[in-house]
């Protein structure tokens, strides 16, 4: 069963104000990285590598990060979140981004244990989407599950903005 809006409210910290639904949260990003289309990625055991790195982009003076087409990006949580033993966590890009055409994001299952400021990685198909700095980018869920007696500790648990 999906959680309530406000359920799940509970497991995010604030500031900044996040946005209650009937059956999730509307948060905001705090850091948007671009991954080059070049990149090489090494996922292996504990070796967790991009070349070249990744690169901070920022807002430009309305306050609008530009992403441009063809490009992916890594969004970092403006909300620290955390997963509780009977639950399983979800974010999906909101409907509005889906519905502008602008943004591809898929999730993973956030498991339970997960702390941490989250990250999301985002595919621009159309030629260039301006998102507010201020705007909610994502939706995040919590679902039952059976209650684990082992709890996420892995590579990204507690992890933080830059």
């Amino acid at each position: 069963m999906i959680w309530s809006g406000k359920r799940t409210a509970t497991f995010v910290s604030q500031p900044p104000e996040i946005k209650i639904n009937p059956n999730g949260i509307d948060l905001k990003v705090s850091e948007v990285y671009e991954i080059h289309n070049q990149t090489v990625s090494v996922l292996n055991g504990k070796v967790r590598t991009t070349n070249p790195e990744k690169v901070s982009i920022k807002p430009d003076a309305e306050g609008f990060y530009n992403l441009q087409q063809g490009n992916v990006y890594e969004a970092r949580l403006a909300n620290e979140v955390s997963v509780p033993a009977n639950a399983v966590g979800l974010m999906f890009p909101r409907s509005s981004l889906n519905r502008l055409g602008a943004v591809k994001s898929n999730t993973a299952i956030w498991e339970p244990g997960y702390k941490g400021f989250g990250t999301l990685t985002i595919f621009v198909p159309i030629k260039l989407f301006r998102i507010h700095k201020d705007e909610y980018w994502f939706q995040f869920t919590l679902q039952d599950c059976e209650k684990s007696d082992v709890l996420y500790d892995g590579h990204w648990q507690g992890e933080k903005p830059k």
